[in-house]
């Protein structure tokens, strides 16, 4: 587990990490703190599912989290988290939404995995050795206009490139594409199987959020 902070001034004010890094085995581990339907559905999207009941891949991310002081351990034997783990933890563990963002370019593909529940929305993309790197979500802006953000965020740096969006416990499979097309947004829908892709092409930011609150519902 690692840790990127920026430090906020005030004087007894808590600093928080911006973001912290996950091994598999840390975030298989804190899945099992709270196991049901929803820690499984996180689970599967994390990419973690068969290492879900696995007793030495949870111990060695419990081990883990307690060596890096993530967790503690106690006296009952139990496995405790508190401050932004504790948050991290119970987003994935009582998630009602998990959308996940395909960020595209010609030669290269990275993704984001916007996870929501009642309580917290965070956001995770991946890295190497199939670790994952956790942040809030900006409390500022609705859901979909976080959604948004990071596919404009993209396109506008790979202006030839382009973005998907799925829920990902929409059965149907279905995405919403998005392109940047000069000063205005091209979006289509891709089922698997249905074929080609209707565009809609010169679209404004608030058309765009309203296609993206449509994907959203599933």
């Amino acid at each position: 587990m690692t840790e990127t902070t920026t430090v906020r001034p005030g004087a007894g004010q808590p600093v928080y990490p911006d973001s912290i890094g996950f091994g598999f085995a840390e975030l298989v581990a804190l899945l099992n703190l709270a196991h049901g339907p929803a820690a499984t559905a996180s689970a599967e999207a994390l990419r973690v599912a068969k290492e879900l009941e696995d007793p030495t891949v949870v111990s060695a991310g419990a081990s883990s989290l307690v060596a890096r002081g993530a967790a503690t351990v106690e006296p009952d034997g139990t496995l405790s988290v508190s401050g932004p783990v504790a948050a991290v933890t119970r987003a994935l563990t009582t998630a009602t939404r998990r959308m996940q963002i395909n960020l595209l370019t010609a030669d290269s593909a990275d993704s984001v995995l916007a996870v929501e529940s009642e309580d917290y929305r965070i956001l995770l993309q991946p890295r190497a050795f199939f670790s994952w790197f956790a942040m809030a979500q900006d409390p500022d802006i609705t859901p979909e206009e976080a959604n948004f953000f990071i596919m404009r965020k993209h396109l506008e740096d790979n202006p030839a490139g382009g973005a998907t969006l799925r829920r990902l416990d929409d059965a149907s499979g279905r995405q919403l594409l998005l392109k940047r097309s000069g000063e205005s947004w091209t979006v289509g829908y891709s089922t698997p199987g249905a074929g080609d892709i209707d565009e809609l092409t010169g679209l404004g930011d608030a058309e765009v959020l309203d296609h993206i609150r449509t994907i959203r519902e599933g």
